[in-house]
């Protein structure tokens, strides 16, 4: 029987991408050790990565932790959202780049808001039932995030441990697969460290999106050599400058109220109704008028 459950595990490796190093050694290799291990995580511990140095040949780098009594192994430098986290405090969410565990211990990853979450878990009858319950709820959770990302500020982000559990199994019958995540913290040399799904991730900062601003040029009067330029940012007219397109000399100009307009299919120009606007393009001259046409130029 145990040797069923070690063929169906490694036959379940394929589906859920779970790294390994030397899964099974043999039939024999006594499964209880290893679910000793994972069964002793603290539900509020903060383990720091350790950088190891650099084998011979080796180009990226390999973090060293332990979760649940279980020796992980992290390659290559964890990534962050850096516009949304540009200073280092407790709980920003990371992504590393492979996982690796020894025994017949397993580890399998899933990711959502730009953070890794991972389960380790042992050569167990119900072990793909663990890993299906985490990979969906991290999915829930990703979807969480998602649906908290339009375009207002984030006040408060969704909690992990609201969408994944702590552990999945049967502790009774010593069947239990815990989970984690990858964060980084202010204290220690890597400043990154596995930690409970409940650790509390901080907000981020938001960076409103930049204005949508445009120029519309039109002439007054019709012929003439005056150009009004109507600037606009998100809808709205800022202001209004006037320049002589013969002599290149700017002249007064202000905006006074009104105009709608609408883009011209096919082209760059709008169409503007009723704009009211005072310009002087001549000295001492002023000139109020409300504008109806298209535009020459836009920009």
């Amino acid at each position: 029987m145990k040797k069923q459950i070690l063929l169906g595990l490694m036959a379940m490796m394929v589906g859920f991408s779970a790294c390994k190093k030397d899964l099974v050694k043999t039939p024999g290799t006594t499964p209880d050790k290893a679910k000793q291990k994972v069964n002793v995580v603290d539900p509020g511990f903060v383990n720091e990565l350790t950088l190891a140095p650099r084998q011979p040949g080796e180009n990226f780098d390999t973090y060293l932790g332990n979760w649940g009594g279980v020796s992980v192994k992290m390659q290559g430098t964890p990534v962050w959202d850096h516009a949304k986290y540009p200073n280092l405090v407790n709980g920003v969410p990371c992504m590393g780049y492979g996982y690796t565990v020894g025994d017949q211990n397993m580890i399998t990853t899933s990711n959502a808001g730009g953070q890794d979450f991972f389960i380790v878990y042992v050569a167990t009858a119900s072990f793909d039932a663990y890993v299906l319950d985490f990979t969906s709820n991290v999915g829930s959770l990703a979807s969480a995030i998602i649906n908290m990302l339009p375009d207002s500020p984030i006040i408060t982000m969704p909690v992990a441990s609201d969408f994944v559990k702590v552990t999945y199994g049967n502790s009774g019958a010593g069947y239990v697969a815990v989970t984690g995540k990858l964060i980084r913290i202010t204290s220690g040399t890597s400043h990154f460290a596995f930690t409970t799904v409940g650790y509390p991730t901080p907000a981020p900062v938001i960076t409103p999106p930049p204005p949508t601003t445009y120029t519309m040029s039109f002439i007054y009067p019709a012929g003439s050599n005056y150009e009004y330029d109507v600037n606009v940012t998100n809808g709205v007219i800022t202001s209004i400058g006037g320049l002589n397109i013969v002599t290149y000399q700017n002249f007064p100009a202000h905006y006074n109220s009104g105009g709608t307009w609408t883009p011209i299919a096919g082209t760059t120009h709008y169409h503007i109704t009723g704009l009211n606007v005072t310009g002087t393009p001549t000295a001492n001259t002023p000139v109020t008028f409300t504008f109806t046409g298209d535009t020459s130029d836009s920009y």
